[in-house]
């Protein structure tokens, strides 16, 4: 029987499309591959969509193909995910429903949304060709990213993909580039920790895996291996005995430690199935943790974020990073504002374990890797107020953890106030009400200076009683819950005696 923080999927026989499958082949991955949801007819033999959203969704794809991108891929079992009404979701109370969309539908299906706000700054900050040797990519000392699978590797596409390459279908990754990878890892005796990763690392042929991972075995300087894959949560009947055997075997006899790195962004996505699949990757003796990405109109909430975060231990996938969304081309109306941030984390401070918050960080520009963008409640200055009630500008000056300071660092994109005006009103349109569509964009006037932040205020506050109601807990006094047992020693004693011990 399914735990009942597990989210349940809509039944697939009742999607018309569907309705003649058996359950042996939708569990069978080659089914769910050979099967995938590529345009707007099989969308809309799932969900509900007006003529006019799958015109504009029609439009979207037809852009970004132009573009030489595979626009769109949704495995039939990912799509059940999705709500059959995607513009009036069911959420949880706390979540502001009324206000959002289906959190898998924005993460799955390209909207106009995509082709607005091209403004965006440096971009290209996740190109992998200036920082490679091979198939390999390397930003940090000691640790390098291995990139065995195209982009288009993927089971379902993630419409906030980060990756400038993203959906290029020019990509590929061949043998010979895999090798002189490898021959990098060898020759660099700093390495000791590889990132394999695509793509989708488990959506390769299993002799390709073999061969990477008997290589990296035999490289003795080399001590973690982590597989990036979102299988788990995109196609978990993918998550085979087969492939898990077949890793086991290969590193039985080495000294190294397997990591599997997934990627949850709603509690929508932890389901039975995927229990299931992370349950048997913890039998054959791997960890498994996630990032995930802060994402507008998906889980820029505080009750969203928590239940995601709390659910995701729960299963047993330990959260590991919130990453910003990065300003990339397509990406913009994706981004909430970093100090927004920085008050969900600081928010979940003591109402969460703290195995089940993750460290929240950003990529920057220029090959800077990772930022830490950690509140602290510590305040050494004496200012003699709280940052976190401050409004911060739109800017900020970052310094990595290569000495580098990168001056002026923006995280949100550019527009102009009649380019955003005309966005929000075409988004509306879409969406069939306003008061949803609501991006985080820097104002600019013609010549690029800055004139206003949109949505910046107010930020985020939450009383006690509001955490008390966003994390479902009963509030005992001064809108807390009950964190002292020995305040009420005298009637828990009384239930004590009256119980069954």
């Amino acid at each position: 029987m399914a735990e009942r923080y597990l989210y349940e999927p809509r039944d697939y026989r009742g999607v018309s499309l569907w309705k003649n499958v058996t359950d042996q082949q939708w569990n069978d991955p080659l089914w769910q591959r050979r099967n995938v949801i590529r345009d707007v007819a099989g969308l809309n033999a799932v969900m509900r969509l007006s003529e006019y959203q799958q015109s504009e969704i029609e439009r979207t794809l037809k852009e970004l193909r132009a573009q030489g991108k595979e626009a769109m891929r949704i495995t039939p079992y990912y799509a059940t995910l999705i709500a059959e009404d995607p513009f009036h979701p069911d959420l949880l109370p706390g979540e502001d429903g009324a206000n959002r969309l289906d959190p898998i539908f924005w993460q799955a299906v390209p909207t106009p949304a995509h082709l607005l706000f091209p403004r965006t700054g440096a971009a290209g900050a996740m190109n992998e060709e200036n920082r490679s040797y091979g198939a390999a990519y390397q930003r940090y000392p000691n640790r390098v990213a291995l990139f065995v699978a195209e982009n288009t590797s993927c089971a379902s596409y993630c419409t906030h993909c980060q990756r400038a390459k993203s959906l290029d279908l020019s990509a590929s990754i061949t043998r010979e580039e895999i090798n002189k990878g490898l021959f990098y890892i060898t020759a660099n005796t700093n390495i000791d920790e590889v990132l394999v990763t695509g793509g989708d690392a488990l959506m390769i042929s299993l002799d390709r895996l073999k061969y990477v991972l008997e290589q990296l075995c035999r490289i003795p300087h080399l001590h973690v291996i982590r597989i990036a894959t979102r299988v788990p949560v995109t196609l978990p009947m993918g998550v085979s005995d087969e492939l898990l055997k077949l890793i086991r075997r290969t590193i039985n006899d080495s000294d190294k430690y397997v990591y599997f790195m997934t990627h949850i962004n709603h509690y929508h996505e932890i389901t039975p199935a995927l229990a299931r699949a992370v349950k048997k990757i913890h039998h054959y003796g791997f960890s498994i943790r996630n990032q995930t990405v802060l994402l507008r109109h998906v889980n820029d909430n505080l009750a969203t974020l928590a239940e995601t975060l709390r659910r995701m231990l729960w299963v047993g996938v330990e959260p590991y990073y919130l990453l910003q969304c990065h300003r990339e081309k397509g990406l913009i109306h994706f981004i909430t504002p970093i100090q927004v941030g920085k008050l969900l984390i600081k928010h979940l401070q003591g109402w969460l374990s703290g195995m089940a918050r993750p460290v929240y960080a950003v990529n920057v520009e220029g090959g800077g890797g990772k930022v830490i963008l950690m509140p602290s409640g510590h305040d050494t200055m004496h200012v003699g107020f709280p940052l976190h009630n401050r409004v911060s500008e739109s800017v900020a000056s970052v310094w990595t953890w290569d000495s580098k300071i990168i001056d002026n660092y923006e995280a949100l994109g550019r527009a102009s106030r009649s380019e955003f005006q005309a966005a929000v009103q075409l988004m509306d349109k879409f969406i069939g009400r306003s008061g949803v569509y609501k991006p985080s964009v820097i104002i600019v006037d013609k010549k690029g200076r800055h004139l206003a932040t949109t949505h910046k205020a107010p930020l985020p506050d939450y009383s006690p009683r509001d955490k008390s109601i966003a994390f479902g807990y009963q509030v005992f006094s001064d809108d807390l819950p009950l964190t002292n047992p020995n305040e009420i020693a005298a009637e828990l004693d009384q239930q004590y005696r009256q119980s069954p011990h």
